[in-house]
């Protein structure tokens, strides 16, 4: 796996939010929906979201970068604990 360029660690936090906003609107959508297709639709939308998260956030300890907060890891990190 290739390293961040310098200056693509701003980069990287962009794209860490941005999937962060993305899960937290599927979430949004799920609690809202109730046709079945739809549902699954979310479901493999969270779930290729949160592969991307993780990725995104592998590289960013890789890389060293440092965010303010980044509340899904905390939250997931929380799951696995309980």
């Amino acid at each position: 796996m290739e390293k961040a360029q310098p200056g693509g660690q701003n980069r990287l936090i962009q794209d860490i939010r941005e999937v962060r906003r993305q899960l937290e609107a599927v979430q949004a959508f799920f609690a809202l929906e109730t046709d079945e297709d739809l549902l699954d639709a979310a479901i493999y939308q969270r779930e290729a979201l949160q592969a991307r998260y993780r990725y995104l956030l592998r590289l960013a300890r890789e890389n060293n970068t440092v965010a303010d907060s980044l509340p899904v890891e905390r939250e997931n990190r929380e799951r696995r604990i309980n």
